[in-house]
Protein backbone atom coordinates (compact mmCIF):
# COMPACT_ATOMS: atom_id res chain seq x y z
CA UNK A 1 0.00 0.00 0.00
CA UNK A 2 2.63 2.55 0.80
CA UNK A 3 4.81 1.76 -2.71
CA UNK A 4 1.45 2.21 -4.04
CA UNK A 5 0.82 6.30 -2.74
CA UNK A 6 4.43 6.63 -3.38
CA UNK A 7 4.47 5.96 -6.59
CA UNK A 8 1.81 7.95 -7.15
CA UNK A 9 3.21 11.08 -5.95
CA UNK A 10 6.32 10.52 -7.58
CA UNK A 11 4.44 10.11 -10.99
CA UNK A 12 2.20 13.45 -10.49
CA UNK A 13 5.41 15.27 -9.34
CA UNK A 14 7.89 14.13 -11.69
CA UNK A 15 5.99 12.53 -14.55
CA UNK A 16 3.39 15.26 -15.18
CA UNK A 17 3.63 18.41 -13.29
CA UNK A 18 7.40 19.19 -13.47
CA UNK A 19 7.23 18.16 -17.52
CA UNK A 20 4.28 20.39 -17.65
CA UNK A 21 6.29 23.62 -15.91
CA UNK A 22 8.80 22.63 -18.02
CA UNK A 23 6.85 22.74 -21.30
CA UNK A 24 5.26 25.82 -20.28
CA UNK A 25 8.58 27.55 -20.08
CA UNK A 26 9.77 26.17 -23.51
CA UNK A 27 7.05 27.82 -25.62
CA UNK A 28 7.11 30.84 -23.72
CA UNK A 29 11.14 31.18 -24.32
CA UNK A 30 9.95 29.95 -27.71
CA UNK A 31 13.23 26.94 -27.96
CA UNK A 32 12.80 24.87 -30.91
CA UNK A 33 15.10 22.38 -28.91
CA UNK A 34 13.23 22.74 -25.90
CA UNK A 35 9.84 22.11 -27.47
CA UNK A 36 10.86 19.24 -29.44
CA UNK A 37 12.57 17.11 -26.34
CA UNK A 38 9.44 17.93 -24.15
CA UNK A 39 6.95 16.63 -27.56
CA UNK A 40 8.66 14.00 -27.41
CA UNK A 41 8.68 13.31 -24.31
CA UNK A 42 4.68 13.95 -24.19
CA UNK A 43 4.32 11.13 -26.87
CA UNK A 44 6.23 8.45 -25.07
CA UNK A 45 4.22 9.15 -21.72
CA UNK A 46 0.92 8.55 -23.02
CA UNK A 47 1.81 5.80 -24.50
CA UNK A 48 3.02 4.37 -21.00
CA UNK A 49 -0.19 6.13 -19.40
CA UNK A 50 -1.98 3.63 -21.91
CA UNK A 51 -0.16 0.71 -21.12
CA UNK A 52 0.06 1.22 -18.14
CA UNK A 53 -3.77 1.30 -17.55
CA UNK A 54 -3.56 -2.31 -18.53
CA UNK A 55 -0.23 -3.57 -16.67
CA UNK A 56 -2.01 -2.51 -13.36
CA UNK A 57 -4.66 -4.67 -13.73
CA UNK A 58 -2.74 -7.30 -14.53
CA UNK A 59 0.97 -7.15 -13.08
CA UNK A 60 0.35 -5.08 -10.02
CA UNK A 61 -1.21 -7.73 -7.73
CA UNK A 62 1.81 -10.71 -8.20
CA UNK A 63 4.66 -8.60 -9.87
CA UNK A 64 7.50 -7.75 -7.74
CA UNK A 65 8.68 -4.69 -7.37
CA UNK A 66 6.21 -3.19 -9.89
CA UNK A 67 5.80 -0.01 -8.26
CA UNK A 68 9.29 0.88 -7.94
CA UNK A 69 9.43 -0.27 -11.55
CA UNK A 70 7.50 2.16 -12.54
CA UNK A 71 9.19 5.41 -10.67
CA UNK A 72 12.42 4.19 -11.84
CA UNK A 73 10.64 4.41 -15.63
CA UNK A 74 9.04 7.56 -15.14
CA UNK A 75 12.57 8.94 -13.93
CA UNK A 76 14.53 7.68 -16.42
CA UNK A 77 11.88 9.00 -19.60
CA UNK A 78 12.20 12.55 -17.76
CA UNK A 79 16.17 12.83 -16.26
CA UNK A 80 17.54 15.34 -18.87
CA UNK A 81 21.06 13.40 -18.55
CA UNK A 82 19.09 9.94 -19.03
CA UNK A 83 17.22 11.00 -22.25
CA UNK A 84 15.28 7.88 -21.96
CA UNK A 85 11.93 9.83 -23.65
CA UNK A 86 13.85 10.80 -26.97
CA UNK A 87 15.65 7.35 -27.00
CA UNK A 88 12.46 5.77 -26.87
CA UNK A 89 11.05 8.56 -29.43
CA UNK A 90 13.93 8.33 -32.10
CA UNK A 91 14.44 4.39 -32.33
CA UNK A 92 10.79 3.18 -31.71
CA UNK A 93 8.00 5.40 -31.68
CA UNK A 94 8.48 7.54 -34.64
CA UNK A 95 9.78 4.52 -37.31
CA UNK A 96 6.14 2.47 -35.85
CA UNK A 97 4.12 5.98 -36.11
CA UNK A 98 5.62 6.85 -39.90
CA UNK A 99 4.80 3.31 -40.92
CA UNK A 100 1.36 3.04 -39.93
CA UNK A 101 0.86 6.87 -40.77
CA UNK A 102 -1.41 6.42 -43.32
CA UNK A 103 -3.94 4.02 -42.39
CA UNK A 104 -4.25 5.73 -38.67
CA UNK A 105 -5.58 8.94 -40.71
CA UNK A 106 -7.77 6.62 -42.62
CA UNK A 107 -8.90 5.36 -39.82
CA UNK A 108 -9.33 8.95 -37.79
CA UNK A 109 -11.27 10.43 -40.80
CA UNK A 110 -13.69 7.54 -40.68
CA UNK A 111 -14.02 7.76 -37.03
CA UNK A 112 -15.15 11.16 -37.46
CA UNK A 113 -17.44 10.92 -40.81
CA UNK A 114 -18.98 7.93 -38.43
CA UNK A 115 -19.14 9.80 -35.36
CA UNK A 116 -22.01 12.20 -36.04
CA UNK A 117 -24.56 9.40 -37.28
CA UNK A 118 -23.12 7.43 -33.97
CA UNK A 119 -23.58 10.75 -31.76
CA UNK A 120 -27.24 11.23 -33.91
CA UNK A 121 -28.40 7.64 -32.79
CA UNK A 122 -27.03 7.60 -29.25
CA UNK A 123 -28.52 10.70 -28.65
CA UNK A 124 -32.13 9.97 -30.16
CA UNK A 125 -31.89 6.50 -28.03
CA UNK A 126 -30.83 8.81 -25.40
CA UNK A 127 -34.27 11.54 -25.78
CA UNK A 128 -36.20 8.21 -26.29
CA UNK A 129 -35.31 6.42 -22.99
CA UNK A 130 -35.58 10.12 -21.18
CA UNK A 131 -38.79 10.69 -22.43
CA UNK A 132 -40.19 7.74 -21.45
CA UNK A 133 -38.65 7.58 -17.75
CA UNK A 134 -40.27 11.13 -17.24
CA UNK A 135 -44.14 9.34 -18.69
CA UNK A 136 -43.40 6.69 -16.14
CA UNK A 137 -42.28 8.78 -13.37
CA UNK A 138 -45.12 11.07 -13.78
CA UNK A 139 -47.86 8.37 -13.71
CA UNK A 140 -45.76 6.55 -10.40
CA UNK A 141 -45.90 9.90 -8.70
CA UNK A 142 -49.88 10.35 -9.76
CA UNK A 143 -50.33 6.50 -8.49
CA UNK A 144 -48.77 6.97 -4.93
CA UNK A 145 -50.69 10.34 -4.43
CA UNK A 146 -53.94 8.48 -5.24
CA UNK A 147 -53.39 5.87 -3.24
CA UNK A 148 -51.90 8.00 -0.22
CA UNK A 149 -55.36 10.06 -0.72
CA UNK A 150 -57.56 7.23 -0.71
CA UNK A 151 -55.84 5.17 2.83
CA UNK A 152 -56.18 8.84 4.65
CA UNK A 153 -59.87 9.19 3.66
CA UNK A 154 -60.36 5.65 4.63
CA UNK A 155 -58.80 6.24 8.20
CA UNK A 156 -60.44 9.35 8.59
CA UNK A 157 -63.99 7.79 8.09
CA UNK A 158 -64.59 5.98 11.26
CA UNK A 159 -63.17 9.10 12.98
CA UNK A 160 -66.06 11.03 11.11
CA UNK A 161 -69.01 8.49 11.46
CA UNK A 162 -68.15 8.68 15.28
CA UNK A 163 -67.87 12.33 15.69
CA UNK A 164 -71.38 12.72 13.96
CA UNK A 165 -72.88 9.92 16.21
CA UNK A 166 -71.45 12.05 19.63
CA UNK A 167 -73.26 14.83 18.53
CA UNK A 168 -76.68 16.31 19.43
CA UNK A 169 -79.56 15.61 17.55
CA UNK A 170 -80.71 19.21 18.49
CA UNK A 171 -79.85 21.80 15.60
CA UNK A 172 -81.45 24.72 17.14
CA UNK A 173 -79.61 26.32 20.64
CA UNK A 174 -82.07 26.70 23.97
CA UNK A 175 -81.51 30.51 24.22
CA UNK A 176 -81.97 31.04 27.87
CA UNK A 177 -83.60 34.96 28.32
CA UNK A 178 -82.28 36.47 31.34
CA UNK A 179 -84.51 39.14 33.43
CA UNK A 180 -83.23 42.69 34.06
CA UNK A 181 -82.15 43.48 37.66
CA UNK A 182 -84.14 46.83 37.24
CA UNK A 183 -87.09 45.70 36.28
CA UNK A 184 -89.47 43.92 39.31
CA UNK A 185 -91.48 41.21 38.61
CA UNK A 186 -94.73 41.24 38.13
CA UNK A 187 -97.02 38.43 39.19
CA UNK A 188 -100.74 37.63 38.08
CA UNK A 189 -102.20 39.15 40.84
CA UNK A 190 -100.33 42.46 40.31
CA UNK A 191 -102.44 42.59 37.32
CA UNK A 192 -105.37 44.94 37.13
CA UNK A 193 -108.05 44.40 34.02
CA UNK A 194 -109.00 47.53 33.42
CA UNK A 195 -112.59 47.79 31.54
CA UNK A 196 -112.85 49.84 28.66
CA UNK A 197 -116.10 51.54 28.78
CA UNK A 198 -115.73 52.36 32.79
CA UNK A 199 -112.42 53.98 31.87
CA UNK A 200 -112.30 57.93 32.46
CA UNK A 201 -111.54 59.55 29.46
CA UNK A 202 -107.97 61.95 29.91
CA UNK A 203 -109.25 65.83 29.73
CA UNK A 204 -113.11 65.11 30.99
CA UNK A 205 -114.88 64.64 34.35
CA UNK A 206 -117.32 61.86 34.32
CA UNK A 207 -120.94 63.05 34.33
CA UNK A 208 -123.00 63.06 37.52
CA UNK A 209 -125.78 60.76 38.18
CA UNK A 210 -129.21 62.16 38.54
CA UNK A 211 -130.05 60.33 41.62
Amino acid sequence: MFSVLVSRIVILCLGILYPAYASYKAIRMKSPKDYVKWMMYWVVFSLFTAVETFTDVFLAFWFPFYYEIKILIVLWLMMPATRGSSILYRKFVHPLLVENEQHLDAYIERAKLDSYSVFKEVSGFALQYMARFVVQGTAALQNVAHRSATSLHARNKPAIAEQAAVQPSESVPQVKVKQSRSEPSVSDEDVQIVDPVTRPRRGRKPKASDD
